[in-house]
């Protein structure tokens, strides 16, 4: 280096940003691969990193509200309400929480707000979108004609039944680390409080009205293959094109 060149210095390395890289690539590799119990090791390291993540935040810089807000997320196409729920088991996985948005005396969703801090809104973006495209995949794989249901009800019962299973998994996953490892028992407080200014950011920023209680019909069989889907999901399925879900039958 000469004299006129201007000096060079290494800049310090964004753990965060690290680790939501590595999170990428391994859904990458999950996208990849042609073998289902390899995409499904390559989800559950990523969910772990996820949450090994969360638990080094949360011991080194506490609960951190400042950077709480929310991003709007469209859900355009059909079975929105279905597909919405899953995106809440994401995001109450990873410490945000979903709001959705319909037009007046409609069920369909039209938007979701999605509350959290910075970089776990980041991840549940990543890890939402991807689950929300592989379930419907798999929802059309359905041979509707075989059962008693319309294959509406069929389908909607097969989303919900995987949001359900996928549910279960990530409390699973989530009771198993905390049991293991003593940082993250330490940390549990921290992550509560976390949760707590996510609440409180609802309630200053948002206007929730009570749920009108609607009772949806059922398909039992589509119900429990959504579950079987969701207990073998591979959140590295591609992700959600800006058309993609036009050619979804209509729900």
């Amino acid at each position: 280096m000469s004299d006129s060149d201007p000096p060079t210095f290494n800049r310090p390395i964004d753990p965060t940003k690290t680790i939501i890289e590595r999170i990428k690539a391994l859904i990458a590799k999950a996208e990849s691969s042609p073998f289902e119990a390899e995409a499904d090791a390559f989800m559950a390291k990523a969910q772990q990193l996820i949450e090994q993540h969360a638990i080094n935040q949360a011991v080194l810089h506490g609960a951190d509200p400042s950077s709480i807000g929310h991003d709007r997320v469209p859900l355009n196409g059909a079975y929105s309400s279905e597909r919405s729920l899953i995106w809440g088991v994401v995001a109450r996985a990873n410490r945000c929480e979903v709001l959705n948005h319909s037009q007046y005396r409609s069920n369909k969703v039209t938007e979701l707000s999605l509350v959290g801090r910075a970089n776990d809104r980041e991840l549940v973006h990543i890890v939402a979108s991807s689950l929300e495209m592989q379930a419907t995949r798999r929802m059309l794989d359905i041979d509707t004609s075989r059962g008693r249901e319309s294959a509406v009800v069929q389908r909607r019962s097969f989303l919900r039944g995987f949001a359900v299973e996928v549910s279960d998994r990530f409390d699973r996953a989530r009771r198993h680390e905390h049991a293991a490892s003593p940082t993250a028992r330490a940390a549990a407080q921290t992550l509560a409080l976390a949760t707590d200014a996510v609440d409180t950011y609802l309630a200053d920023n948002f206007q929730i009205a009570p749920s009108r209680r609607r009772h949806n019909r059922l398909d039992g069989a589509a119900f429990s293959r959504g579950r079987r889907a969701g207990a073998s999901a591979d959140v590295g399925s591609s992700r959600l094109g800006p058309n993609s879900q036009g050619s979804l039958p209509p729900g």
